[in-house]
Parts: structure tokens; C-alpha cells; sequence
């Protein structure tokens, strides 16, 4: 009604009228009644709205019957209850995630839909490396570049740390073979010889070559490494800092000098990250070691599949790179992948999770080596008189038989013992790689030589074994 009052009086005293010559009250014929309509419209619902404004701002109470609720506490009606439509009302308790035959050891915190979504943060906790001693190693170290660190051998520069395989394309080459799978590189001398020699010599020419002349070229030589380092940053760490120290100064000065590439993967609380991509420059290692911080949970298997990640991004640079994933932790994970996590999961699945992943490494044909820090670890070779992958194989398989079993990595998930201490077995059975202890390994001359000494992972214990072992085992 106001509005229609305001359109009325409008059309009789605007002052579009006056510009068109009709007077004010007189009025207007029909062109110049449209015209002020077209105006009236944007300024009546510009008026509205700061009318309505103004009259919400108030503080309280009723006005041009405009009223707005007032802040206070809310008192329900009868009804209002929760379930009173369809069912008793219970209030829901949190679902806790447990499962006795997948654990290595509890999680001292529950999972909140947000636990996931985090990101790790690898600048909180307890430093791993003092951060002027790496800054003085890493000037020391640059001095390579020019010749000047005596203690590596300049012939070794621009080479890789593995023997490259016969028929890569690396050295030089020194005989040729008949192919066995797919050819590397075809030997044309030795082909064409191969062919006359299929002839007796009485072919003409031209000397036709057919598959079986074909012969493939052997190359001597070394092929650069992609080292991708995994390393525990969780809390458990925190008794085995210096083992870690230790361990990789010698690597640093086993690679750096070379064409070897060493990235880093830093995992702890609810996932894993690439500290450092795969680089021949320890310089940017050394500052990515420097912001190594100690805390949190062990979240082992998302590590190995951020290495994962990490190999495939580089194997679609090159494709003819050679991976070496060395996992370097105390094998106690306490935290599952997130998918793991999701509605309807009933266990808590860390061991399971991290059998899976250590599977898609071994598919992609990538070695694994597991370097366990845990000094408790150290009485399993020395109570089995056995290298650390060999003696847990063998305690492994003792277990099986007494069980009536048939696989050791079940074994391992159905004994409590073995599933809190055999993770590192498990992680390098199921890839396809090996175990060790660090202390055994900081024994060796070359680290990586050893590493790469040992191949896949295969059960080479026999009955003798078992039996020999048997005679002196408690009974």
C-alpha cells in the first residue's frame, strides 16, 4: 500500500514532468508516465533495502512490525527430543579402532576424520642433525667439485655405484651373445659373422639375416643408482638418533662424487613426505636433513608408497633408471594408510597395509633394502649364529612347522612376538629385497656394495638348517 501511495505521488511530482513542459500535479500523458515508472522502479527497491537495513540494526525490540529474535537459550517443546518419531533416543559412542591380529603396537591416539587429511609437519620435534655441523660438512664436501677431497678417488666420479647389466648401454663393449629376452643392442659384426657361419660361406650377396643371427651386445661398466632413502622420523626413533647419523654420513661418502641420485622421504604422525626429489648435489640433502625433527606416530606403509610415488614421477623422466629403496626405521609401525580407516573397517591394519604396499614395490621390480636401527634386534644373530635376514628367516620358518603352517608371513601375523619384532623381515620378504642391522652393516666396507651384493630375497635355508638348529633350541 505504501508503495503504491509513493508510485502515485511520484508520477504527479517528479520532475521529469516539469522537463517535458507539463506541470507539477498535472498528469502526464503516456510516453513521459513509462519514463517515470522506469525511474521509480530501481529507486523504490533501492529505498526498501535501506529501509529494511536500518531497521534490523536496531538493538531490540518491535518497530514498523519488524522484529528480529533475540540472543537467549533455547528451551525445546515437547517433540522436539531426538528420536521421539521413530525410536528411543541413545547416544552414540565413539567407534574405536582395534584389531588384535594386525597391530605392531597400539596408537596412543584415536582418529578423527581429520587425522589423514594433515600433512606430516617434519619441522616439529627433537632435530635429527645438528644443523652447523651439517653447514660445515656441506663446505667441506663442496670442495669435490674442484678435486680437492683427496679421499675419493677421481676415477670414480661420473660413474654409478652398479654393475650395469650386459646389455646395457654402459662402458664399453666387450663381447657379443645370443639374445635371451628382449634385444639390448644389436652387435652388427657379430650378427653378419653369425650369418655366413649359418651358411657355410656359399651364400651370395646380398646375406640375408634372419632372427636366429641376431647377437646382442655386452657392455662393461657401471650404471648411476637412484637411492631413494626412507627414514623413520617418529618418536620410537628417538634411542637410535645416532645409528641414523651414522649410517648416512656413509652413504653421503659412498655416493656423493658420483652420478648416484639420493632423494629422501621423512615419514611420521599421519603420513609421509618428500623431504628431497633425487639429486646428485648433497648440498640440498644436507638442507633437507636439516629439517629432520623427531616426533610423533610410525605411519610405515604411506612411506613406501610415497616412495613409490616418488620412483614412478622418475621412471617417467627415464625409464632406464635403477631404483634402490633403502627403508631405514625400527619396523614398528603403529598407523594404517588412510583408506584403511574408512567406514566399515573393523581392524586396525598397519602390519596388513604395510604387506601390501612392500608387494607393489616387488611388482615394479624395484630393489628393497630394510636397515633396522633397533639395537634389541641384535640377539637374533647372535643367538642363531646367522646374518640378521637369514636368522629371523630361520626363526620364521621354525615357527612355521611348529605351527603347521605353510607361509612364515602368516606365522609372523599369528604370533605376537614375531608381529612386534619381525617387521623387518616382513617389509623385505614381501618386496623381494633384504634385511639388515645397521651395526652390521656399518662393519662393511661399502654399504652399497653389500646392498647390491644381495639381490632378491629368497628362502635358502634347507632341512640341514632346521634340523642343526633344532639340536640346540630349548625344548
Amino acid at each position: 500500500m505504501v508503495v503504491v501511495f509513493l508510485y502515485f505521488a511520484w508520477i504527479f511530482t517528479s520532475p521529469i514532468n516539469w522537463i517535458f513542459g507539463y506541470w507539477i500535479l498535472e498528469y502526464p500523458p503516456l510516453h513521459v508516465l513509462i519514463i517515470d515508472t522506469v525511474v521509480f522502479i530501481p529507486l523504490i527497491i533501492k529505498l526498501i533495502r535501506k529501509w529494511l537495513e536500518v531497521m534490523t540494526r536496531r538493538s531490540g525490540g518491535p518497530a514498523s512490525a519488524i522484529d528480529t529474535v533475540e540472543r537467549g537459550e533455547g528451551v525445546p517443546e515437547e517433540g522436539d527430543e531426538w528420536g521421539t518419531a521413530t525410536q528411543p533416543y541413545a547416544p552414540q559412542k565413539k567407534r574405536l579402532i582395534t584389531g588384535p591380529k594386525s597391530e605392531i603396537r597400539d596408537a596412543p591416539i584415536g582418529f578423527d576424520d581429520g587425522f589423514f587429511v594433515k600433512i606430516p609437519d617434519i619441522d616439529t620435534g627433537e632435530a635429527l642433525f645438528d644443523l652447523e655441523k651439517l653447514r660445515e660438512r656441506a663446505v667441506i664436501r663442496s670442495k669435490v667439485t674442484s678435486g680437492g677431497w683427496i679421499k675419493k678417488r677421481v676415477s670414480s666420479r661420473a660413474a654409478g655405484s652398479l654393475k650395469a647389466s650386459d646389455t646395457m648401454k654402459h662402458g664399453r663393449p666387450v663381447r657379443s651373445r645370443i639374445p635371451v629376452g628382449e634385444v639390448g643392442s644389436i652387435s652388427f659384426p657379430s650378427t653378419v659373422m653369425a650369418a655366413v657361419a649359418r651358411t657355410d660361406g656359399t651364400t651370395q650377396l646380398p646375406i640375408r639375416i634372419s632372427r636366429e643371427d641376431i647377437r646382442e651386445s655386452v657392455f662393461t661398466g657401471k650404471t648411476p643408482l637412484t637411492i631413494i632413502l626412507v627414514i623413520d622420523v617418529s618418536l620410537s626413533m628417538k634411542g637410535s638418533m645416532t645409528e641414523v647419523r651414522e649410517f648416512l654420513e656413509r652413504i653421503e661418502r659412498e655416493t656423493r662424487g658420483s652420478k648416484d641420485r639420493t632423494g629422501i622421504v621423512a615419514f611420521k604422525d599421519s603420513g609421509a613426505v618428500e623431504v628431497q626429489a633425487p639429486t646428485t648435489n648433497w648440498n640440498k640433502i644436507y638442507r633437507a636433513l636439516g629439517r629432520l625433527k623427531i616426533s610423533g606416530l610410525t605411519p610405515l606403509a604411506e612411506a613406501l608408497k610415497k616412495a613409490m610415488e616418488t620412483i614412478q614421477r622418475e621412471r617417467m623422466r627415464n625409464d632406464d633408471i635403477e631404483p634402490l629403496v633403502i627403508v631405514i626405521s625400527d619396523f614398528s609401525p603403529n598407523i594404517p594408510l588412510a583408506q584403511s580407516v574408512g567406514p566399515g573397517h573393523q581392524q586396525y591394519t598397519p602390519l596388513q597395509d604395510l604387506i601390501l604396499t612392500s608387494r607393489v614395490l616387488r611388482k615394479a621390480h624395484v630393489r628393497l633394502a630394510a636397515v633396522n636401527v633397533d639395537p634389541e634386534q641384535r640377539k637374533w644373530p647372535k643367538f642363531l649364529k646367522r646374518p640378521y635376514h637369514e636368522a629371523l628367516e630361520l626363526a620364521a620358518m621354525l615357527r612355521t612347522r611348529k605351527e603347521g603352517l605353510n607361509d612364515p608371513v602368516e606365522t609372523i601375523l599369528l604370533v605376537d612376538e614375531f608381529r612386534k619384532t619381525f617387521g623387518a623381515y616382513v617389509v623385505a620378504r614381501t618386496a623381494g629385497g633384504h634385511a639388515y642391522l645397521s651395526s652390521a652393516l656399518m662393519k662393511e666396507n661399502s654399504i652399497l656394495g653389500t646392498l647390491l651384493s644381495a639381490g632378491r630375497s629368497k628362502t635358502q635355508l634347507s632341512e640341514k638348517d632346521l634340523r642343526t638348529v633344532e639340536e640346540y633350541l630349548p625344548q
